[in-house]
């Protein structure tokens, strides 16, 4: 999505419109809806390759702006850092640049005139001068790059940056907060369907499974969680799942100021294309207004509490990462592959100092932990 300004809503674009044309096979599975229309403006300018969670940030403007404060100094301090190294460095390559023309520069090195240990001493620490400033630039340097210009601002597609974002949308009560997959989903996204049930991804599989899937229950179920919602700021939602996408809040936030859209449609919900039924929805605010939390939820939110209790909550995510590589490896979960998931927990368990057994016994027992059913 190029980088939106407040703008009259866009037409949906040719590939909403053929997947809402062509019939649908069979009936959305629960717990999502086809979405409503007045979503249509919104979603039609988002990239239909990802998974994306939408939910309302009531903390107040002091708070995030306090928040805010934090990576616009550490990206402030970056830039002068990546600025003052080349500034530096800018005399010593010109030098290399000049001796390899030819020309006698500081920088040349008369091979014959030096002994070889001299030489592998001048090898070894340009070469560490070249190491060194690659990952500066190529790494650390863009991460002031991606925070005040936007990641692949120089290309057509390019994404808003997160100063864009609060140049247009500013500090407000009430924010919506757009959460996009991170590449986690390329294994649902460019992985061919192999039900036979239709034509697409394997989203559709995903889908058709509903919350009982790993998928839902590793790493989407978690960052719903009506009290993770709740406690959170948007920048906070930050992990290794789920990165801020900037350019669908500032379109988000432009829609509700032009009156297409209500802050209501952009309570927590679940939004995931299909090419069997198009653009679906979960409305997981409903679930949370009920009082309807799944099983599986609760569960999972006990773990992570009482981790987060003992200042561990890092292992609560490491633990569903591992559980996550483990049921992500080709064939069926079977018991050897959970034995090894749940020894690899244990150790990481005894790395941190947290006794293992002590620990899920408390919680319901290691049972307890999603994902870690054997499939049959």
């Amino acid at each position: 999505m190029p980088k939106p300004t407040k703008r009259k809503p866009a037409a949906p674009r040719p590939t909403w419109t053929a997947s809402t044309s062509a019939p649908t096979p069979s009936k959305v599975p629960s717990p999502f809806i086809k979405a409503p229309s007045n979503l249509i403006p919104f979603l039609s300018n988002l990239p239909n390759d990802h998974i994306y969670l939408v939910s309302l940030d009531n903390h107040n403007r002091a708070f995030k702006r306090r928040l805010f404060t934090v990576p616009v100094l550490l990206n402030i301090f970056l830039t002068v850092l990546v600025i003052y190294r080349i500034k530096v460095a800018l005399p010593t390559y010109l030098g290399l640049f000049l001796s390899v023309l030819g020309y006698d520069t500081p920088q040349k090195v008369h091979v014959k005139s030096h002994a070889t240990r001299t030489l592998i001493g001048v090898g070894v620490e340009r070469t560490f001068m070249f190491l060194g400033d690659f990952i500066l630039l190529r790494f650390i340097g863009m991460w002031p790059w991606d925070f005040f210009v936007g990641r692949g601002a120089l290309r057509k597609d390019g994404e808003a940056s997160p100063v864009a974002w609060r140049r247009s949308v500013s500090f407000r009560d009430c924010e919506i907060i757009v959460r996009r997959s991170r590449r986690w989903d390329n294994c649902i996204f460019y992985k061919e369907n192999t039900t036979g049930t239709g034509p697409g991804t394997a989203v559709e599989e995903y889908v058709q499974q509903g919350t009982a899937s790993k998928v839902f229950q590793e790493r989407i179920m978690p960052a719903v969680n009506k009290r993770w919602v709740k406690q959170k700021t948007g920048y906070q939602m930050l992990d290794k799942s789920w990165d801020l996408y900037f350019s669908g809040m500032i379109e988000a936030h432009a829609l509700v100021d032009d009156g297409v859209n209500k802050l209501e449609d952009f309570r927590t919900s679940v939004l995931i294309y299909t090419e069997r039924w198009g653009w679906l929805t979960w409305a997981v605010w409903r679930d949370h207004d009920e009082g309807t939390e799944t099983e599986t939820t609760k569960k999972l939110q006990a773990v992570k509490d009482s981790l987060t209790a003992m200042g561990k909550e890092n292992l609560f995510f490491r633990s569903i990462e591992l559980i996550q590589n483990e049921t992500s490896q080709p064939g069926s979960f079977t018991a050897d592959k959970r034995h090894k998931a749940i020894q690899m927990i244990r150790e990481e368990f005894i790395e941190q100092n947290v006794h293992f057994d002590d620990f899920w016994a408390r919680v319901g027992g290691i049972d307890s932990m999603p994902g870690l059913e054997i499939n049959s």
